[in-house]
């Protein structure tokens, strides 16, 4: 079990280093997004798991800008964001269980609501930014699931 779990811990930081990396190298403004994001893809119990969480991570993210850009071209102030990210985090509560990529069309929005509350970002540059940086993420899991798959295959 030792070995197992050494394994994981590994895997989860090779996966970090990777994805911050290439964020960070592709100059676009939240590289932790990438990490994020292959950290969630990994988090699957099994290998067909972690393939799948990953493809439902970049597609269900890239999905999910659409009701992102709605919700963010509203211009809800304050009150109206608090308001619907309770919302959002309730409906992601009810699918997360059930249906990882039909969440992230929850997730996202909530995620980029959430940080303008913090910090207000350009909308199109917000967009871009978790797109691009979750499809590098989900791609660094996607690699890491193939690397582990043809290792196991060779034992």
């Amino acid at each position: 079990m030792k070995r197992h779990t050494t394994w994981h811990v590994a895997r989860l930081a090779v996966a970090v280093v990777i994805a911050g990396t290439l964020a960070h190298l592709s100059g676009l403004g939240h590289p932790y997004w990438a990490m994020v994001a292959a950290l969630a893809a990994l988090a699957g119990r099994d290998h067909r798991a972690r393939w799948q969480r990953s493809w439902f991570r970049a597609i269900g993210t890239l999905v999910g800008l659409i009701p992102a850009a709605l919700l963010l071209a509203l211009h809800l102030g304050p009150v109206g964001i608090v308001l619907t990210v309770i919302v959002l985090q309730f409906v992601t509560e009810i699918l997360i269980g059930r249906n990882y990529g039909l969440a992230l069309l929850f997730i996202t929005p909530m995620a980029l609501l959430m940080g303008q509350l913090a910090v207000e970002r350009p909308m199109a540059e917000l967009l871009l930014d978790r797109g691009i940086e979750t499809v590098i993420g989900s791609a660094v899991a996607l690699v890491i699931v193939w690397v582990e798959l043809r290792r196991h295959a060779k034992v």
